[in-house]
């Protein structure tokens, strides 16, 4: 799992009341937690509460198939929207926690130079390797140009392979990285809409350390 226990976590980000909106709707609510029990508040004022076995079925749902849609969580949990925003906040509450990190020429003109050092500073990551058209699309083009690798991998970590300056981001190519296999593989699920990421072969004896 990426989030142990997302219920405790939940509380503890929410220990003071947050306002958000839902995601397609975007209808306000207010999120907060007391006396270790998540509550929600509605713009009627309306207060529901959110049980731990409810939050546990959509945090497995998600990561089973890291939909965004809440009408694919409606057989576990009717809060789906109001947990999907909760999430979209902690993403991107601070630029330095978020664990998923893109590096594309064509949205940063310094990518290159970004994913190098993200690869040094983190050795023991892992990198997602797809073509800037595949996202959004799926089939066996979009399969077998889709790939990952631990961020040791010459594949991706191998400058002196390619003669142009921008081998990694700046070409049909670009990375996505993270720390956490599980989330990455998650990540490129979500981008691909593949079910099944393709993996190298360097990652067959890093993931069994």
């Amino acid at each position: 799992m990426i989030y142990k226990d997302f219920y405790s976590y939940l509380l503890e980000q929410f220990s003071q009341p947050v306002d958000l909106f839902t995601g397609a709707r975007k209808q306000p609510f207010t999120l907060y937690s007391e006396r270790d029990v998540l509550f929600i508040k509605n713009a009627k004022d309306n207060i529901r509460r959110l049980d731990r076995e409810g939050v546990d079925a959509f945090i497995a749902r998600f990561e089973e198939t890291a939909s965004t849609a809440p009408g694919d969580y409606q057989d576990v949990t009717f809060n789906a929207s109001y947990l999907l925003a909760a999430m979209k906040y902690l993403a991107k509450g601070d630029d330095a926690s978020q664990t998923v990190v893109r590096f594309h020429h064509e949205e940063n003109a310094d990518s290159e130079q970004r994913y190098h050092a993200w690869l040094q500073d983190h050795p023991q990551g892992f990198v997602l390797n797809l073509l800037k058209s595949s996202e959004g699309k799926e089939g066996s083009s979009v399969s077998n140009s889709t790939c990952l690798h631990a961020a040791g991998c010459p594949s991706v970590n191998n400058e002196r392979s390619y003669s142009q300056p921008r081998p990694f981001t700046g070409g049909d190519y670009f990375k996505v990285c993270a720390e956490n296999f599980q989330e990455l593989e998650i990540e490129a699920r979500r981008i691909t809409r593949l079910t099944t990421i393709k993996r190298c072969r360097c990652l067959h004896t890093v993931l069994m350390r």
